[in-house]
Order: C-alpha cells, then sequence, then structure tokens
C-alpha cells in the first residue's frame, strides 16, 4: 500500500539539514542573483490562480532573496502541464535562474503516461507551497444534474486541459469507477481557460480545484450558476460537507486505492520547484525566502483581500509526496491506464 502525506521519510526528513544557508554560501548566492531575473515558469495560461499566486508573492521573493534579483512570470501552459515540467527538466537553464509551478497531478503524469514525459518528478527541488488544493466536480445548473448518480444517465461535456491534468483524469475516472458519462474534451489552455468555457456554455462540466472558484468565479456561487456532484479529494471539502467524496462512492477497493492515490496530489497543488540541476546551495535560498514571503504580514493580508487561500506546505512533505507517488505498485497504475484509456 502506498504511503501519502503525513510522517516524513528518513530520507526526506534528511532533507532538512540542507535548509539553512552559511554565511560564506549565502553570500555566494548574492553575487550569483545580485542584478539577475529569476524567471518562473507557470504550467498553465495566464489568468488562473497558479498565475496569481506567483504575481502576488514575486516582490516579496525579490524581498527576501539573497541578491534580490527580480521575478517574472512566463506562462506556459499544454499537455495537461508537461510543456512546462518538460522544459524545466531539459531546457531550462539549470543554475537557478528559473524556477517553476507544475501541476498537482504532473508527478501521476509521469507514472500515467507513456509518451511525451521527458521529466523525472522525483528529481525537482520543491521549494514550498501556497496551500492544499481541493478539487470538485461542478456542472452547470441549466443541464439539470445534481448529482454523480443523474451524470450516470445523461452525457455532460467537460473541458479540460490536457491528459496529463486533472482537468482530463478526474472526469475519466469518475466514468470509469463510478459508471458517469463525461466526455472530455481536451485542448484548453489552463483552468481559466476551462473556466472561460463553462461560462460561455461550450462546455457544461469542469473538474478542478474549488478555490479557483472562490477567488476567480465567484459569480458561479452567488449567481447558483454551477452545482457541486463530487468531491475529488481525499475528504469532504469542508465548504461543502455534504459534497461526498468520489472514494465515498465505490466499494471497489483497487478503485478506492487508486482514487487516494490520485488526490493526494493536492499537496502539490500551488507547488513551487527548482529544477533538477540548480546547486544546493541556491536551492536552499529559494527555499528560505518563500518560506519568509509566505509569512510576510502584506502577503498575508493581500491573499485575505483577494480571497485566496493560504496554507503553507512544506517542501519536505512536497518531496515524500513525489516519492510516494513514484514508488507506488505499477499495477495501481495499470489499473489506472485502464481507466484514462491511455496505452502502455
Amino acid at each position: 500500500m502506498p504511503r501519502f502525506p503525513g510522517v516524513l521519510t528518513a530520507g526526506a526528513a534528511a532533507l532538512v539539514a540542507g535548509l539553512s544557508i552559511q554565511p560564506a554560501a549565502a553570500d555566494a548566492v548574492a553575487d550569483f542573483y545580485k542584478g539577475k531575473t529569476v524567471t518562473i515558469i507557470v504550467a498553465a495560461g495566464p489568468g488562473g490562480n497558479h498565475s496569481n499566486y506567483s504575481l502576488l508573492l514575486a516582490p516579496y521573493w525579490k524581498k527576501y532573496m539573497p541578491g534580490n534579483p527580480n521575478f517574472i512570470i512566463q506562462n506556459m501552459g499544454g499537455a495537461g502541464g508537461t510543456k512546462g515540467a518538460n522544459f524545466l527538466a531539459t531546457a531550462a537553464p539549470q543554475d537557478g535562474s528559473h524556477i517553476g509551478i507544475l501541476l498537482s497531478d504532473t508527478p501521476l503524469a509521469a507514472r500515467v503516461r507513456a509518451t511525451g514525459v521527458k521529466y523525472d518528478p522525483s528529481k525537482f527541488h520543491y521549494l514550498g507551497g501556497a496551500d492544499w488544493t481541493r478539487s470538485m466536480v461542478s456542472v452547470l445548473t441549466t443541464t439539470g444534474v445534481k448529482s454523480i448518480e443523474d451524470a450516470k444517465k445523461k452525457e455532460i461535456i467537460c473541458g479540460s486541459s490536457g491528459k496529463g491534468s486533472q482537468t482530463f483524469m478526474i472526469p475519466m475516472l469518475a466514468n470509469h469507477f463510478l459508471g458517469t458519462k463525461f466526455k472530455v474534451i481536451t485542448g484548453y489552455r489552463g483552468m481559466n481557460a476551462v473556466d472561460a468555457a463553462v461560462d460561455q456554455g461550450e462546455v457544461a462540466c469542469r473538474a478542478g480545484v474549488y478555490a479557483s472558484i472562490v477567488s476567480i468565479r465567484p459569480h458561479w456561487l452567488t449567481e447558483n450558476k454551477v452545482v457541486h456532484i463530487a468531491a475529488a479529494d481525499l475528504e469532504r471539502l469542508p465548504q461543502h460537507p455534504d459534497i461526498p467524496t468520489m472514494i465515498e462512492m465505490t466499494d471497489d477497493p483497487d478503485a478506492k486505492t487508486v482514487l487516494k492515490m490520485f488526490f493526494s496530489g493536492g499537496i502539490l497543488g500551488r507547488a513551487w520547484l527548482a529544477p533538477p540541476g540548480v546547486p544546493a546551495d541556491r536551492v536552499a535560498a529559494l527555499r528560505e525566502a518563500f518560506l519568509k514571503s509566505f509569512n510576510d504580514p502584506k502577503a498575508i493580508e493581500e491573499m485575505k483581500q483577494r480571497k485566496m487561500d493560504r496554507d503553507p506546505v512544506t517542501w519536505q512533505k512536497q518531496q515524500e509526496t513525489v516519492e510516494a507517488i513514484m514508488a507506488a505498485p505499477e499495477r495501481l497504475f495499470d489499473i489506472a491506464r485502464t481507466a484514462l484509456g491511455i496505452k502502455k
């Protein structure tokens, strides 16, 4: 049985020793970053919360990073986040001048997909996260669908950014394990593009992070534009305790295990990371700067004003989650590939 977020593995705990930076190393890091620009690769299109969190925190990272480099955003959506992950692993400079924020499903995509993946998620250096994202399956009220049971009787079109994204995986897993009739249309540039398609009635369903609705499309809630029919999470969402999880909706042990594995990725939902080859002292400096940024009173106040969730996640927990996913039995991914219609 794979392990998921909770207690640090011995290997992950040992990494904590690298968190502090000694004075000499700090000087070297400051010399490197002085006058430079750090590019944050956002593995999604503009307008979504991955971009919004990065833009909000960028000036604070500059403030706390040795050498005070500028931080800029470069959106690189495509293939459900795989394009951005591949770039960071194979094409981006490995010197700390490029970092990224990927999708929560990036490690899972590396295990599930047989083609197109050029990265090893366990090789990235995780820096910390802004919150533990929790996802929901939501459909337009105009469809008349009010529950998963209804979705078993009526075809609903869902928008997706690609097969490496939860926007694809969640409805496909629901189809296989729960018997729903979601039809998934891929090719949208990130969650914001999917949500725009819902707004326009181009698609009638979105499976993704609930907090994005609250902060970016609150009118969906105030105008009762959508109804939530299932939580794609390990537990029911506090905001909607009456909406059951997909895990609760099946009695199949294998289905429960696969769903738990997929939904454990929420801890990686707002996870920044550095490419595999970045020197250890620069990784440690980035981690310290991110932690200080998350705890800056002004940054906290800005997040509150913008209704952006703030539940900082340590890089150690992120690293451990990735290790657990990469160590999970291949048999589980064979089941997942069947569910997702992906050939090995």
